[in-house]
């Protein structure tokens, strides 16, 4: 059997405000739709590591003082500032380098070549499980968004897909990974902002 070419798969509804409760119903829905029959459908999610594929251009002078990356939970990846520009992540060469490559993207791999004038600190245990970009089952492309955003039911709102589509909390792993994504109406509740549906999909690819 072919693999289904939308496989994003619906298993939950919400309407309202999202809640706790909701965020973890969906999430076991889609759990519970992990059985041969139904996995049979769907393709296993594909990992990919990202690296930089080098620089161009004149280097120029940041600072990395801000610390590790939020968006990118490696041991190579931090938060840098150049001039009055943030870039996360940054990625050093090796631990405690003098300078990083800073941005870069998936699509996008030669970046700029950013000097540091003290080596890069310690960085704490990684992950290397936190994607960086979620490529959905029906190809939507969901990026970290660093930074401030919003709570939802408890939960980090932590990726944005669309202007009102955003993934909250992280993927659940597996062989095919599954994510929880609101679609939201951009008002507000007594509980916080609201979405008009909550529901699990398919993971086709994670950039880590």
């Amino acid at each position: 059997m072919k693999h289904l070419t939308r496989r994003m798969i619906t298993v939950g509804l919400l309407s309202g405000a999202l809640c706790m409760s909701g965020i973890s119903q969906a999430a076991n829905y889609a759990r519970a739709a992990a059985i041969p029959t139904a996995m049979s459908l769907v393709a296993p999610t594909k990992t990919i590591i990202f690296h930089p594929k080098g620089t161009k251009g004149a280097p120029v002078a940041g600072d990395c003082g801000m610390g590790e990356s939020q968006a990118l939970d490696r041991s190579d990846a931090w938060r840098c500032i150049v001039g009055n520009e943030i870039f996360d992540p940054c990625f050093s060469p090796s631990p405690h380098a003098t300078w990083v490559i800073c941005d870069v993207q998936p699509g996008k791999p030669v970046g700029i070549k950013v000097t540091l004038s003290k080596p890069l600190a310690t960085h704490a245990p990684a992950s290397d499980k936190q994607p960086w970009v979620i490529t959905l089952g029906d190809g939507t492309s969901c990026g970290f968004i660093s930074g401030a955003t919003f709570g939802v039911g408890g939960q980090r709102a932590n990726y944005q897909c669309s202007k009102n589509d955003w993934l909250i909390g992280l993927p659940i792993t597996g062989k095919v990974w599954w994510a929880v994504e609101a679609r939201m109406t951009g008002k507000f509740g007594p509980n916080g902002p609201t979405a008009a549906h909550v529901w699990a999909v398919s993971v086709a690819s994670v950039v880590l």
